[in-house]
């Protein structure tokens, strides 16, 4: 059954202007390409049709040796293009190309606190990539695949299991320095370091990564071995993703710890000003020989949409996320010269689109109720309204689910991998709603409470829904951040709430066990499926990666099954950047500057000739 209605009445200008909107933008933060800015006829598929295969980009290789390249060769062409951007020849060697000097400037979104052991919150995660390291880290830049999540030494230089996954061992590098700030005072970092923060992330918000650790020994002040209660072969990739270090003297004192950031990282923080900015200059003594590149990074909070666009065209902000197609254009249109753009499908599992059920009340025990939801909201509709139709597809638009399809799939998904029950079809939706004995005349009242996408609620999702299935009646309840995160994580909500998934992560068990494993610690949803813990168990244990792909098959069949949350198509990622600012790319998976990849910004440089701030 085919339905428009809802096409027409909320465009996405008018949807993207609601109060959750711009943590929209952070959780979709946009992967950058570049090149020429010829435009292509759109296909009958829609624009995500044609960018299908895009995650068979792969890294590229570096140099190591030479001279530096021709002033032509520095930058990427200014344009807009499709899919990921290849480093420039001065890119491929940064060591012999990179100048030194200058201040990056960044938006960025003000953390409430300096502690990522009680929240895993981008805004104290991009602090906290500047002034400290972690265990291991991913690949990020022009050099990396942006479609995969490999790993490189941080301040561990090398790791290995000596039994497939529940024993790891890790040597960290000897004389790296804390940075000169009381009261760390450059003193050498050990593992001392290391296992006071696994302690403090096991006492508060990543218990679901380090829970598995029965036993930590350090046989010297380098050396570090985990033992697991069973295998688990991504468990150094999941420390990479949001483990920054705290040294033990933020461990010891718990204010400290609020209100500084300090560690062994690339910059140091200078100034803090809630709500306005924050200052970082380079720290003399960081351990990665010739970094960072610039003098200091400047962070400033700007949620107006009208003062980023200027900021970026004042080069006050260095890189730029387009809410839609036609203001990518235009922005390319003021900023031709050395803007660099690019469009490409999000490639991460969901963090705010969508809905989720609280499977503690009796009622959404009933699944055809949670089908019959699913299968009354038009998400064809929705991509037209809400994404300009980004995602349209003879076999309908895919809905982002925690699965990030680049760990499992070879290119970009259809609506035919989220199954059945998001097929639009409110006939058979109303039917089922009958079978479990709701009417016309006696609905099902339930109420959909949410921070996160209030426009796309109130003005697309539930009208949409109660329009096509009058045996349900959902009611809107507006909630403030705090109250959305304190009632999602008590688990005392009362009907469904808007999805709040977590920061990206680097493992597809990252992305799944807390959070619906029946004992996970972020199962915001109540969900206790014996079938499913026994699935999230098998792909954990599994080395062979055709196998835990077929193991993920099941997965996303059952989830999709159940309907435990339900989510919707997201816009392709269109993402800017001043060319002047060199080795410098967001990331598929890992995110952008603004959350989640800004640690980056330690081999970022800025080109001669230019005169970004206008100072």
């Amino acid at each position: 059954m085919e339905s428009n209605y809802w096409a027409g009445r909320v465009n996405r200008r008018t949807a993207l202007r609601g109060a959750g909107i711009g943590m929209v933008g952070v959780a979709g933060a946009a992967l950058i390409g570049c090149g020429s800015s010829k435009k292509e006829a759109a296909p009958a598929g829609g624009d995500a049709d044609r960018l299908q295969s895009a995650s068979k980009v792969g890294a590229q290789q570096a140099e190591t040796a030479g001279t530096p390249v021709p002033k032509d060769q520095v930058r990427i062409k200014p344009g807009i293009v499709e899919g990921p951007v290849p480093a420039s020849a001065a890119e491929r060697n940064p060591k012999v190309n990179a100048k030194y000097g200058g201040i990056i400037k960044r938006r960025y979104l003000d953390p409430p606190r300096m502690d990522l052991s009680r929240t895993n919150s981008c805004t104290i995660f991009t602090t906290q990539s500047l002034v400290t390291n972690k265990i291991v880290r991913t690949k990020l830049g022009p050099l990396a695949s942006p479609y995969a999540i490999e790993i490189e030494p941080d301040l561990a230089e090398k790791w290995e299991t000596p039994d497939k996954g529940q024993t790891w061992i890790f040597n960290f590098r000897k004389g790296v320095k804390t940075q000169n700030v009381a009261p760390l005072n450059g003193r050498e970092f050990t593992v001392e370091d290391v296992t006071q923060s696994i302690k403090l992330y096991l006492a508060g918000s990543q218990k679901d990564v380090f829970s598995d650790i029965t036993k930590m020994e350090t046989p010297d002040k380098y050396t570090l071995k985990v033992s697991l209660n069973g295998p688990k072969p991504d468990f150094p990739k999941e420390t990479a993703a949001w483990s920054w270090l705290y040294m033990k003297e933020l461990v010891d004192n718990e204010q400290l710890r609020q209100d500084k950031a300090m560690g062994t990282g690339p910059f140091i923080q200078k100034e803090w000003t809630k709500k306005q900015r924050s200052v970082f200059v380079k720290n003399p003594d960081y351990y990665e020989n010739g970094l960072p590149y610039v003098d200091g990074i400047e962070l400033y909070v700007q949620e107006d949409a009208n003062a980023l666009r200027a900021g970026f065209k004042t080069d006050n902000y260095f890189d730029y996320a387009a809410p839609d197609k036609k203001t990518f254009q235009d922005v390319f249109a003021e900023n031709s010269d050395d803007m660099v753009g690019s469009t490409i499908p999000l490639s991460s599992g969901i963090n705010v689109n969508g809905w989720q059920f609280q499977m503690k009340n009796p009622i959404f025990k009933d699944e055809r109720i949670r089908r019959a939801m699913s299968m009354a909201f038009d998400r064809k509709d929705f991509d037209l309204a809400n994404n300009g139709g980004d995602n349209q597809n003879p076999e309908g638009p895919y809905s982002n689910s925690p699965m990030p399809w680049a760990f499992w799939l070879d290119k970009y998904p259809t609506a035919k991998v989220n199954g059945p029950w998001y097929q639009f079809n409110p006939a058979e939706a109303s039917k089922m709603m009958q079978a479990a004995g709701y009417t016309a005349a006696k609905p099902l009242a339930i109420e959909l409470a949410s921070y996160y996408n209030k426009n796309q609620f109130t003005g697309i999702v539930i009208p949409g829904i109660n329009n096509n299935l009058k045996e349900l009646k959902i009611t809107w309840k507006d909630l403030d951040n705090p109250t959305h995160v304190t009632l999602m994580s008590d688990r005392n909500y009362k009907d469904t709430i808007g999805v709040l998934w977590g920061p990206p992560a680097y493992s597809m068990d990252q992305w799944l066990t807390p959070f619906y494993h029946s004992k996970g610690g972020l199962n915001y949803g109540s969900i206790n499926d014996p079938k499913l813990d026994d699935l999230l168990a098998k792909q954990r244990a599994e080395a062979n990666p055709a196998a835990q792909k077929e193991i993920f098959g099941q997965i996303n069949t059952l989830i999709h099954d159940q309907v435990y949350q339900a989510w919707w198509p997201m816009a392709l990622q269109r993402h800017a950047w001043h060319n002047y600012m060199i080795n410098y790319r967001p990331h598929g998976l890992a995110g952008a500057s603004t959350c989640y990849s800004s640690d980056q910004m330690r081999s970022t440089w800025i080109d001669e000739g230019v005169n970004p701030g206008r100072a």
